[in-house]
């Protein structure tokens, strides 16, 4: 997609709606734009690529696998290569258990939650919580492997099938949170930069994992004094940089809740719901950085 030297490298599984719109309004900027995907080498020195060529300004990090977004990402930054998002928000934003640690050290408010490193110390989650609780991997996309554990059956339950398909508890340690009465939906908050860009519900009444790879509906909303305050809070933690924010309302304390972050979020159906150009919104991010980048280079 580009000749010459990149200005961004666009890191990518494949090459979706979204990244192909991101792309094509960067592209419009009178930027160029390297497409990467999974399979292929990395820019990281001239042992890598063509003899005497330059490094691109900025990789913006669209990898689908948490896996891949974070290994890529760290050897870009070794190589001296900005990424968005950076590193260290990357490493946070992909593993549950590191954000969980992360926000209790930072205030930031969230479901309660224990760190379960056997299937033996699930029984203590369940006496803490009150016999109803989720048990989330380290690292999932799309809720896949999340479970909501209900009474003492459920975790036998739970507890045996793990025991079966992973009997050297390779997959430990794993979250354990607090059950919150959220109603049938949660809140995806997009935020660019610092600014929360979008808000919108997602609304599942059949299903209690409210996600729209699994079928929750998009219904816009206003982004309120409380989210952005939140959002803000979180972006301090993080670093600024390009999120998928999270949250439950919990009617029990009359309060948003921050269930997760992520690093990479995806809108091709929701944007055309809720009207706002997320695409447009993160090129202009991008450029804005690259013409950070470019300022502080000695001429």
């Amino acid at each position: 997609m580009s000749s010459g030297q990149a200005n961004v490298l666009l890191c990518v599984t494949k090459l979706r709606e979204e990244e192909k719109r991101i792309a094509e309004l960067l592209t419009a900027q009178g930027l160029q734009v390297e497409v990467n995907l999974d399979s292929m080498a990395l820019p990281l020195g001239e042992a890598h690529g063509s003899p005497g060529r330059k490094p691109p300004d900025i990789a913006l990090i669209r990898c689908l696998s948490q896996k891949n977004a974070l290994s890529r990402a760290t050897l870009l930054d070794l190589a001296g290569i900005r990424t968005l998002n950076s590193v260290q928000a990357i490493t946070v934003c992909t593993n549950k258990i590191h954000q969980a640690v992360v926000f209790e050290g930072r205030g930031i408010p969230q479901p309660r939650f224990q760190v379960a490193f056997t299937a033996a110390s699930l029984g203590e989650a369940f006496e803490a919580f009150g016999q109803v609780f989720v048990v989330k991997p380290a690292s999932s996309s799309w809720g896949r492997g999340i479970a909501r554990i209900v009474g003492r059956e459920g975790l036998d339950g739970w507890i045996a099938a793990r025991e079966s398909l992973d009997p050297s508890h390779q997959s430990f340690p794993v979250l354990v949170q607090e059950y919150v009465d959220k109603g049938d939906f949660d809140i995806r908050v997009v935020v660019v930069g610092r600014e929360p860009i979008a808000a919108f519900r997602r609304v599942s009444p059949d299903n209690w994992k409210t996600n729209t790879h699994l079928g929750a509906e998009v219904e816009p909303l206003v982004v309120d004094a409380e989210i952005r305050a939140l959002c803000g809070r979180l972006t301090d933690v993080l670093g600024e940089g390009i999120y998928g924010v999270d949250l439950f309302y919990d009617y029990k304390e009359h309060r948003y809740l921050v269930c997760e972050v992520n690093q990479n979020p995806e809108f091709a159906k929701s944007w055309k719901i809720h009207g706002v150009d997320v695409a447009s919104h993160i090129a202009a991010y991008v450029g804005s950085k690259i013409a950070s980048v470019r300022s502080f280079q000695p001429t």
